[in-house]
């Protein structure tokens, strides 16, 4: 056989392999629950929360941390009902859940990708410290558990997130989760309260890195039988003029009008976090990683690289040290047409952000998708030994640019351009 016929049926092959996968993600599809996202709106608040988002990050990381940061979102069954989903400002998203029964409490979670339990505010606390959001109240529930167990969180380095865990039935759009276990928060960093929209986190990680061994949401979803798959999928809106279109949480399926192509599959590395192998990642034709780690955290709103990329980056981007501003880089946003394209090799596919996709432009002024984990001075290990500052982590930012699908059964992740 020619190499011509070869090469000619190898793309046959992929091509059928391909409209079946879409096959099958369409059954995924009609039988998933959607939610839709939402966004934060107000550039000011987003800019100064940076610093205190990679703090988040930094503790999250840590063997002994177990901060979460959620983009929240909203749920509904596909043929029954559906909730919008919000982003804000393209650096956190988020969703509308509710506790308790006759009549579930409404609240706002951030969902997040690299931790793994319900957290939310006790009605209490949002009373007398934090104002402006909402919280949970037991005594108005009548499928209210009493566990109290204490709980607590490192939230930064000085900073943490304590309270008691509590048992109730969990809304999230048309989903009844019933003997949900979750952390009634009473006491937060007021930073917290000032700077976000959202009333507690929902996390969407592996069992292994919940803490105190809580039954996470997702382990509770598929066990009484509320999705057929243990998968979730993502979709993220960059669209900053329409907070409420924040994109879509799917829960038990995915969509393929919402990708083009065939997604590439790639294992989980280690599990707890979804941690996967990238291949390679390049700036042009500059090399910055091969065999790297990643991270999937929708948690946190830049991508996270190594020191020595970062710096790479930015000499490629034209930055400087004094452009750094609250723990981002500041651009000119005339340069960013001009800007290189950065490909990262995932599962032996590339996939490229453009520069529209890796700088934010909040009314005029244009921030760098990429930051490091610390000032670049030392190095940080966990349990393992392994350098955290060498880890990669896929924040808002490169959500922005791909649909992801998460299989928590198979240990997968599955990655492809979005429409």
């Amino acid at each position: 056989m020619q190499s011509s016929q070869k090469l000619a049926l190898a793309l046959t092959l992929v091509l059928i392999w391909c409209l079946t996968q879409s096959l099958v993600e369409s059954r995924r599809w009609r039988k998933s629950v959607q939610l839709n996202l939402h966004r934060e709106t107000n550039h000011t608040k987003i800019l100064s929360s940076f610093h205190n988002q990679k703090l988040r990050l930094k503790e999250k990381l840590s063997p002994t941390s177990t901060d979460v940061a959620i983009s929240s979102m909203s749920v509904s069954q596909t043929s029954v009902a559906k909730d919008n989903l919000f982003n804000s400002h393209n650096t956190e998203y988020y969703v509308t859940a509710g506790f308790g029964t006759p009549k579930s409490q409404p609240v706002t979670l951030l969902v997040d990708t690299a931790s793994s339990n319900l957290l939310v505010y006790s009605s209490d606390f949002v009373k007398q410290s934090c104002l402006n959001h909402d919280g949970y109240s037991s005594s108005e529930s009548q499928t209210y558990q009493a566990n109290g167990s204490p709980f607590q969180i490192q939230f930064a380095s000085q900073d943490v997130l304590t309270g008691i865990l509590s048992t109730d039935t969990f809304t999230l759009g048309d989903l009844v989760i019933k003997n949900q276990t979750f952390a009634e928060i009473n006491s937060a960093p007021r930073v917290l309260c000032e700077r976000s929209n959202f009333d507690g986190v929902m996390g969407l990680a592996f069992s292994q890195i919940a803490v105190s061994g809580v039954k996470t949401p997702l382990d509770n979803i598929l066990e009484q039988g509320l999705i057929d798959e243990p998968i979730f999928s993502l979709y993220v809106n960059r669209n900053a003029s329409d907070a409420s279109n924040g994109g879509v949480l799917l829960l038990g399926g995915s969509d393929p009008t919402l990708y083009r192509g065939c997604l590439t599959y790639v294992p989980v590395s280690k599990v707890g976090f979804w941690q996967i192998t990238v291949g390679q990642v390049e700036i042009g034709s500059k090399k910055l990683c091969s065999n790297c780690q990643a991270i999937f955290d929708m948690g946190t709103s830049l991508i996270i690289v190594p020191c020595p990329a970062l710096k790479i980056i930015n000499e490629k981007l034209g930055i400087k040290e004094t452009d750094r501003k609250d723990g981002a880089y500041i651009i000119d946003c005339n340069k960013v047409s001009r800007l290189p394209k950065i490909v990262f090799n995932i599962g032996w596919k590339d996939f490229t952000l453009n520069p529209s996709d890796y700088i934010l432009n909040y009314s005029g002024t244009c921030v760098s998708g990429f930051s490091s984990l610390s000032d670049c001075n030392g190095t940080q290990t966990n349990d393992d030994g392994e350098d955290l500052n060498n880890i990669w982590v896929f924040g808002d930012v490169f959500f922005g640019a791909v649909f992801t699908l998460f299989d928590f059964g198979l240990k997968l992740v599955g990655i492809a351009p979005k429409v």
